[in-house]
């Protein structure tokens, strides 16, 4: 019996985990007791928080989870093919960083006369991360064990029999941990952005609000239901928060527009863009929280040489979805007409439309990067023949990668423009900053939340969805109902069908757009479906782009998956029945089954 207790922990997440060297040992009692040591251990947290890895594409590839992209390495818990033992590596990640700050916390020691705003500062910026994951743990696994201090070092079977608290619970104390760091916080100004702050401490409880309002309503009804559930307790909570933040910074100053961009934007679109594709975000004061990248210290990442190679998801051949595109509305306003045949042709699908969208996915002239080494997308019919017109016309033309071998190859003709640095000619890694956190989504979520309360007055939207819409250059107009917005299983107001909207193409690759699917009990949105990229009928100006005098051109169009309108079905022979997501069971990802062995008051999430 004690052997096989003893191999149980072995196995478990909360045992290994506790079993781990904390980031620093203590070498004495006056171990965390000055600011630089607290400096040093709270600095070593961060290594924690998302970021651009080396050798992969990183949030901007994130999205194939969802509607938003296409890639032949599909996420597996989309299509229903996760098994039990696959929430190990999200709970065990979890609970390590958990201990990690909570081993400040408990050891934390710092003398009253010593405390000065710098390092309570520091010690706030522990508890907006213990906030931090517990919320990705509550987005993950829902109802789950608060691990309000440190626990068990030992890792004794007695000291880990901790009972999962309710979802709401779990929110409140999330709540509660951001509440003591707002206090404690340093404005954004303070780092320019380069440490946590007051401001993104802010924007991170509206978010927890947001969320756990949204799924205690809307997943009122089903096996996930919240015990007690009190949606508005929470959408109200958003409003207070989102009144905090708008007195301390105003939305003429919290958003980077032509006005007060740094960079010398020629317009909104690029305003937007440079929130993606730039190396020093200190003076962009909507990148309230950011990561800095450095090559010279080491400190880099592969995405703009990914994203100048045309790759969408570094891991396998994958395109952005007809449906993204399909979401942002024209400049004068009005919502598109998916149906409409001017969108067979690949360039007028991107004329007059919202700003955001040519910064989200590459169109007829954007760059790849500089034009020195690279030439921007031109997509226009190949002319045959063998004159020189003809040479030189057919030398500039860059149509979408359709073909081809490897990720570079894209799937549905939508190749990833955020992010993408036009000014970039290095042939190796660069250092594009990365936004954690930033002020539009205090202005989203605020407007949801007003919704969802009846409290979405004009006035709302005047100071939240409406700058967003006039910094991508759109024209403001009154919501009306628009008969071919996504699908979510339920109707929508007009207003709420515009925040939706709002929130996915201002979100767009940024990683979103899972969390808000599972939120809004929306599985309508990928079950039984899959994404279809652009027009490729013989009749429409992507197919003409291409030299189709060459038998090897030919035959590889004949290998390009369309469905019965002529649009690319990239997972057609795949996955015949669309993603299979099994919509009473993957919402919640699975507690690893030693978890639920070990903790005995602990159950498994339902149907796993």
């Amino acid at each position: 019996m004690i052997a096989a207790v003893s191999a149980a922990m072995l196995l478990a997440g909360c045992s290994d985990f506790l079993n781990r060297l904390p980031l620093t040992s203590p070498s004495s009692d006056t171990y965390l007791s000055t600011e630089s040591q607290v400096l040093s251990y709270v600095n070593g947290l961060y290594s924690a928080l998302p970021s651009l890895t080396q050798y992969g594409s990183g949030v901007r590839a994130a999205d194939k989870n969802s509607d938003n992209i296409v890639s032949e390495k599909y996420d597996q818990r989309i299509n229903g093919e996760l098994s039990e033992f696959d929430g190990y590596a999200a709970w065990s990640s979890g609970y390590q960083n958990l201990r990690d700050v909570n081993y400040f916390l408990h050891f934390y020691q710092v003398p009253a006369e010593m405390e000065n705003a710098d390092v309570r500062s520091l010690y706030a910026e522990a508890l907006f991360l213990r906030a931090w994951w517990h919320f990705d743990l509550l987005k993950k696994f829902g109802s789950i064990p608060v691990m309000d201090g440190f626990w068990d070092g030992n890792a004794t079977v007695e000291g880990l029999q901790i009972p999962a608290a309710p979802r709401k619970e779990v929110a409140l104390f999330i709540l509660d941990d951001l509440d003591k760091a707002i206090d404690g916080l340093h404005r954004r100004n303070r780092f320019s952005g380069l440490r946590i702050n007051k401001e993104a401490a802010l924007v991170l409880a509206m978010n927890v609000s947001l969320y756990e309002g949204s799924w205690e309503k809307y997943h009122s009804g089903d096996v996930f239901a919240a015990e007690e559930a009190d949606p508005g307790l929470f959408f109200g909570k958003v409003l207070s928060y989102g009144d905090i933040l708008f007195d301390l910074m105003p939305v003429s100053e919290g958003l980077n527009t032509v006005g007060n961009d740094p960079f010398g934007a020629l317009d909104g679109g690029e305003a937007y863009a440079h929130l993606f594709n730039q190396k020093d975000l200190s003076a962009v004061s909507e990148a309230l929280f950011w990561k800095k990248y450095d090559v010279g210290m080491g400190v880099q990442h592969s995405l703009t040489t990914l994203l100048a190679s045309g790759v969408v998801d570094n891991e396998a051949a994958a395109g952005i979805t007809r449906s993204l595109v399909d979401a942002y509305l024209y400049d004068d306003g009005t919502f598109i007409d998916p149906s409409d045949p001017d969108f067979k042709d690949f360039n007028r699908t991107f004329a007059g439309r919202d700003r955001r969208l040519y910064e989200t996915v590459m169109s007829d002239g954007h760059k790849f990067r500089s034009t020195t080494i690279s030439r921007p997308m031109k997509v226009a019919e190949y002319v045959s023949g063998d004159s020189d017109e003809a040479r030189r016309h057919n030398a500039s033309l860059n149509p979408p990668r359709l073909l081809g071998d490897g990720n570079s190859r894209n799937l549905t003709g939508y190749h990833t423009a955020l992010g993408v640095d036009t000014t970039y000619v290095s042939s190796s890694f660069w250092d594009t900053g990365l936004v954690i956190v930033r002020y539009a989504e205090a202005l989203l979520a605020y407007a949801e939340a007003a919704e969802e309360t009846g409290q979405c007055t004009d006035d709302v939207l005047s100071s939240t969805l409406k700058p967003l819409r006039e910094r991508a250059g759109v024209l403001w107009k009154e919501p009306v109902p628009d008969p071919a917005f996504t699908d979510y299983g339920y109707p929508l107001t007009p207003v709420m069908q515009e925040i939706r909207r709002e929130r996915r193409c201002e979100l767009a690759l940024q990683g979103f757009r899972l969390d808000d699917i599972l939120r809004w009990r929306g599985h309508k949105v990928i079950a039984g479906k899959r994404g279809r990229g652009a027009y490729l009928g013989e009749d429409g100006i992507l197919y003409k782009a291409f030299n189709m005098d060459d038998p090897a051109v030919r035959e590889a169009f004949g290998h390009i998956p369309v469905d019965a309108s002529g649009h690319i079905d990239p997972l057609r022979d795949r996955l015949p029945s669309g993603y299979g997501f099994v919509p009473d069971r993957d919402y919640l990802l699975p507690i690893p089954p030693e978890e639920v062995s070990l903790v005995e008051s602990l159950e498994q999430n339902p149907n796993w």
